[in-house]
């Protein structure tokens, strides 16, 4: 073999595998946007939520963001007007406050984060701010008049700065979601395996 076709062979070898990180995913990357979340008590509010993503051929589609890990930045005048942030490896369904208890609830991205967390079924994973720190609750701990999701179900359009009730409403109601990432079901179970 010659010294040309060995460095054809060599350039051809590299290409294939610098174009590998492009099928294959693995480029990080971090949205965000400023949310309105309608409260219980019917006042709404502004959260931050900033997610890191990770990009992914799935097998049948390229996904530019696999939420591998999420912040939820909060201010309310009941807990002393200070930032409150939650920060987990999920996507938040709620975020509200019953009996003056501050809540988020939160669901898996992919079967990574279900394992992480224990496998627990129904598949959401509930929080409670103590006023210091958040405490992750039982299913059976989270309030049944906080069911109902009042968060984005998946990520705002590029370029979305703030997401208002209206976009938000238009975003969750047109795109075929399942009733189970709208409000929590008890009755639901994961099909990760």
């Amino acid at each position: 073999m010659n010294s040309s076709t060995t460095n054809l062979r060599c350039l051809g070898l590299m290409l294939i595998l610098a174009g590998i990180p492009f099928i294959g995913g693995c480029g990080d990357n971090t949205l965000t946007w400023q949310e309105e979340v309608k409260l219980l008590d019917g006042r709404t509010i502004t959260v931050t939520q900033k997610r890191r993503c990770e990009s992914a051929y799935t097998g049948q589609n390229f996904t530019k963001c696999i939420s591998r890990e999420t912040w939820l930045t909060i201010k309310l005048p009941e807990f002393g007007g200070k930032d409150i942030i939650w920060n987990e490896k999920l996507d938040p369904l709620v975020v509200n406050i019953h009996a003056g208890k501050l809540y988020v609830v939160g669901m898996f991205p992919t079967a990574r984060e279900f394992y992480l967390y224990g496998k627990p079924q129904p598949p959401y994973v509930g929080f409670r701010w103590d006023g210091i720190a958040w405490q992750h609750i039982g299913f059976a701990e989270i309030p049944e008049v906080l069911y109902d999701g009042n968060t984005v179900i998946d990520l705002p359009p590029d370029g979305t700065t703030l997401l208002t009730l209206e976009k938000k409403s238009i975003l969750n109601g047109n795109r075929g979601y399942p009733k189970d990432v709208k409000r929590i079901d008890p009755a639901y179970k994961s099909n990760f395996h």
